[in-house]
């Protein structure tokens, strides 16, 4: 019987990041710990590829290059999924102390590596040099990306966001939600077609889906405010009809999309570069 398929997936395995990027769509910018065992998320894939195919599925952070399973993450999810295209984002700043994962990459085959950068730096521009001298690469242009390929399908690509969109008001102690028009707020949401694996469940994006453990984290301000957005996901178990609602729903604006803020609240547009801060981090690898 075919599984339905739910195009893109993504999951963190790990909170933490080396740096504080005010709006950061994941909550990475509190103080966060630990990450997430690839046994554990081998256990995730492993129930939800009984009930759908996944022909794209996204690792990122926090800092992915954190996890100190990073590669047991890569090689374990293409042998679970081997026609499955592999997104790979990092913000880039660790790579010099992973010097061959570019190679493990290229080996596995199929894989989009992404830097994400967050900070202006020399040293970052450094390491980006080095990874395009790192193969032959062919430049391709897709999905409307410039991007450089190498002949196993290892596609590298460099993102430099000027703008985060904060999703809540106020500062973490005093959160509140925007209760906007959620057509409105889906219109500038980066997680359009982002789903979030977590906890073995899925959320509509990692937005949605961290916000009672953040809310948690940080005191429970405004908690009556937030009821009507804190989800509880879908889990492997989940009905027919409530696996075909959530797989219809991808990439479509939903009534949780009410908590975060639209065009019009300029107050929420962060100029990144100017806020962006570096975090120390214990045992990075």
């Amino acid at each position: 019987m075919t599984k339905p398929v739910l195009p893109f997936v993504e999951t963190m395995i790990t909170q933490v990041c080396n740096l504080s990027c005010l709006g950061c769509t994941n909550y990475s910018d509190l103080v966060q710990q630990g990450y997430v065992p690839w046994a554990t998320g081998k256990q995730w894939l492993t129930d939800w590829l009984e009930r759908i195919d996944i022909p794209d599925f996204g690792i990122m952070g926090g800092e992915p290059l954190i996890n100190p399973e990073v590669y047991q993450w890569l090689e374990g999810v293409r042998k679970l999924m081997p026609n499955t295209q592999i997104r790979f984002t990092t913000n880039g700043s660790l790579l010099d102390r992973h010097p061959d994962i570019l190679e493990r990459c290229h080996d596995l085959g199929n894989i989009v590596f992404k830097i994400s950068v967050h900070e202006k730096s020399h040293k970052l521009e450094s390491i980006i040099d080095e990874v395009k001298y790192k193969f032959k690469w062919e430049r391709v242009h897709e999905y409307g990306i410039t991007r450089w390929k190498t002949t196993n399908d290892l596609r590298f690509q460099v993102n430099r966001p000027n703008n985060f969109v904060k999703s809540y008001r106020g500062n973490y102690h005093n959160m509140a939600p925007y209760s906007s028009n959620p057509k409105e707020s889906f219109s500038i949401c980066c997680q359009q077609t982002c789903p979030l694996l977590w906890d073995g469940k899925l959320f509509k994006c990692s937005t949605s889906g961290l916000l009672e453990d953040t809310l948690n984290k940080v005191g429970k301000p405004n908690w009556e405010q937030w009821q009507p957005y804190l989800q509880k996901g879908i889990s492997p178990t989940s009905s027919d009809k409530e696996l075909a609602n959530f797989i219809d729903n991808f990439g479509k604006a939903e009534s949780v999309c009410k908590m975060c803020p639209t065009l019009r609240d300029m107050d929420a547009i962060i100029d990144h570069y100017a806020t962006v801060k570096t975090i120390k981090v214990k045992h990075v690898p």
